[in-house]
């Protein structure tokens, strides 16, 4: 399992993968009481390693020339810069020398990336640290992006990659051979419910950075841009509108649409929306191993690399442990020595078991009441079979059930569980006696939420009769029963901020998509 924080300026959003598959997510807003539930949420779950990926507007992203000299020469020379630029801000700086001017002095060209504002992450850090949350590294999203060219088949040329993580913004990102030379994202003031005519609002902010990166002397005036587009599928027919490829001198450029979808497919991604690509980057983030953190000093990563150190330490100590093991096998030489008093001793044991056996009928009056410790030795194993029926057994086989995807999003908020001993699945029952012959069964009271569409009674209950249908088709599963179905359909309140970000009203209780089952299960040995 990985976990990886996202923070996108207004938002941080906790996402765990397994492989290829996304889990699970969690998001708090930045506020007080987002804080306060991220340090709840991180004191209530296991404390395993994170990463820290950012995307936000407060990033600059700059290009710079400097004399071609030795690397110790080099690194106070690139220090200096960012002491210019960025002195508030120098443990969120990144560096990296991207090529060479191909005349004159021949200097190295440095590309240099720096967060304007770490004030806005200060604070989720802080939380981490008070939760010992072994962090191991920050890593901005324009250079994650580099990963996905790829995939896109854009490695070669000048490439400007466009794509939406969150509803109220575009993010641009200029390479140039593989290489990221400028990134910049636009806010645009696009519905929040309605993101199919994402090409209106994206078409003016690509054109005025293609415009700046042209006059900025970053694309050549006669270089052919190669634009590559990420977007869902209800978002392709507006982009396609939108963007065309041109030939006219001055502004060259081929346009490529990519289906968010398709990309998902392409690297085998599971459990994540199509809605934006920002489940894509944050895998890339969390794919990487070796990767040096973009931002944030060393010892600020310190907890983390103690954990590597361990490890490293635990790994040395099962290779003292294997070759103990190869010494002890030369002792086995000794061992064959007593091979001969095994055999003698085997003999005598067989001899004794004779010897037994014919003075056998002189204590059967001993044994008279075999029968009755056999009965005890059957009846205790009968209740070792039945106690096997444990709430966690249930717990586990029900989260099997409802978490296939079919069934969309199924809130668990409350189970009433007991053990019975049930023959007739009509018939009520009583608590379980583990003494009992008949099979002890699952009885529990299953009481949860739905998301259900707004205003929208029959795909409600339409979904509550799919979870019955799917827990009835379970080999597991001997009855499902409604006892209340969803009353209360409307959404919670929310609203939306200046950005077009919708905001939940967390402080009010859910009351709607309310449902409760009653479910019978068999045991785990008698399916």
């Amino acid at each position: 399992m990985k976990r990886l924080f996202y923070f996108t300026g207004y938002r941080l959003t906790v996402l765990h993968w397994k492989g290829k598959e996304l889990v699970g997510s969690f998001s708090f807003e930045s506020t007080r009481s987002g804080l306060d539930s991220f340090r709840q949420y991180l004191i209530q779950t296991i404390n395993i390693p994170g990463k820290f990926l950012v995307d936000v507007i407060e990033e600059d992203f700059r290009n710079e020339k400097i004399p071609h000299v030795g690397h110790n020469d080099r690194k106070s020379v690139i220090n200096r810069l960012i002491d210019r630029y960025y002195r508030s801000s120098q443990d969120y700086c990144y560096s990296e020398i991207i090529g060479r001017v191909k005349s004159g002095r021949k200097d190295d060209i440095v590309f240099i990336a720096a967060m304007t504002n770490p004030q806005i992450v200060q604070p989720w850090l802080s939380v981490l640290d008070e939760c010992e949350v072994p962090l191991s590294g920050i890593w901005t999203l324009p250079l994650i992006s580099k990963k996905l060219l790829k995939t896109l088949k854009a490695t070669t040329g000048v490439v400007l990659l466009v794509s939406q993580q969150v509803n109220s913004n575009v993010r641009q990102t200029l390479f140039r051979n593989g290489k990221l030379i400028s990134s910049r994202q636009s806010i645009i003031n696009q519905d929040i419910s309605d993101i199919s005519d994402i090409g209106k609002f994206a078409a003016p902010e690509v054109n005025r950075t293609i415009e700046f990166l042209r006059v900025q002397n970053l694309v050549a005036s006669d270089e052919i841009i190669n634009l590559h587009i990420l977007g869902s599928n209800e978002q392709l027919q507006s982009l396609q509108r939108f963007f065309k490829d041109n030939e006219q001198s001055g502004n060259k450029q081929t346009v490529t649409i990519h289906s968010v979808e398709d990309i998902q497919n392409k690297l085998s991604l599971k459990g994540i929306t199509t809605k934006f690509s920002d489940n894509i980057f944050s895998w890339l983030c969390v794919s990487q191993h070796l990767s040096v953190s973009h931002y944030g000093q060393r010892q600020s990563f310190n907890r983390y690399y103690n954990i590597l150190a361990a490890t490293a330490l635990y790994s040395a100590s099962l290779l003292v442990v294997i070759i103990a093991v190869l010494f002890a096998q030369s002792n086995l030489s000794n061992a064959l020595e007593y091979e001969k008093s095994i055999v003698l001793l085997v003999q005598e044991e067989k001899n004794y078991q004779a010897l037994y056996a014919n003075k056998f009928k002189d204590f059967e009056e001993v044994f008279e009441n075999a029968g009755v410790m056999n009965s005890a030795v059957e009846l205790a194993q009968q209740i070792k079979t039945n106690s096997a029926t444990s709430p966690l057994d249930f717990l586990i086989s029900l989260s099997h059930i409802i978490s296939k995807k079919k069934l969309g999003a199924v809130h668990i908020d409350k189970i009433e569980w007991q053990a019975v001993n049930l023959v007739d699945k009509t018939l009520d029952a009583d608590k379980a006696n583990f003494t009992d012959s008949l099979a002890v069964k699952h009885s529990a009271i299953v009481t949860g939420r739905i998301d259900q569409p707004e205003h929208n009674y029959r795909e409600s209950i339409k979904q509550i009769q799919t979870i019955v249908d799917t827990l009835k088709a379970s080999g597991r599963v001997d009855n499902a029963e409604v006892i209340k179905m969803p009353v209360d359909l409307r959404s919670a309140s929310k609203f939306s901020s200046e950005s077009g970000v919708e905001i939940r009203q967390a402080n009010k209780k859910q009351t709607s998509g309310l449902f409760s089952l009653k479910i019978t299960m068999k045991a785990p040995g008698h399916v």
